[in-house]
């Protein structure tokens, strides 16, 4: 069966400024309260992907938003396991807890089709909505779990 295309070029257009500076206004505001109340600096690599994630942010590439918010979580435990700060209830929560393991599993429905399709062309169109709801979700629980 051939597959429908959809016209995607309205989704490949820059933001306007001011939708742009909203969108970096808001992920500001949260990283900014998430530095203030962490324990400790974030590792390096978690921090660069910090950059990727606001410029996803910004751009509305919400897929990248969710892929890149549960990587630089990915990178953050990394480190603050090898370095012995994170602690057994913050881990158990990071690692068990509901809200993570959406975000866990979300990520990998998105990089891996695994039997079923978890993204298409129709959901980037017609349900940005969703998406992006989603991806704001991602970037609260990063910035939750970075201030430990």
């Amino acid at each position: 069966m051939p597959v429908q295309t959809l016209p995607v070029q309205p989704l490949l257009a820059v933001p306007s400024q001011r939708l742009w500076m909203e969108r970096q206004a808001w992920f500001q505001r949260r990283l900014d309260d998430t530095r203030g109340e962490m324990p400790a600096a974030i590792g390096e690599q978690a921090e660069a992907l910090l950059v990727d994630l606001q410029l996803s942010f910004c751009a509305g590439a919400w897929v990248a938003v969710v892929i890149l918010a549960q990587t630089a979580l990915d990178a953050d435990l990394a480190d603050r396991e090898l370095a012995g700060e994170e602690t057994g209830i913050a881990l158990n929560d990071i690692r068990f807890g509901r809200d993570y393991v959406w975000l866990r599993n979300r990520r990998n429905d998105l990089v891996h089709e695994e039997g079923r399709t978890a993204l298409t062309i129709r959901d980037q169109t017609e349900d940005r909505a969703r998406l992006e709801a989603e991806a704001r979700r991602a970037v609260e629980l990063l910035f939750k779990a970075l201030k430990g």
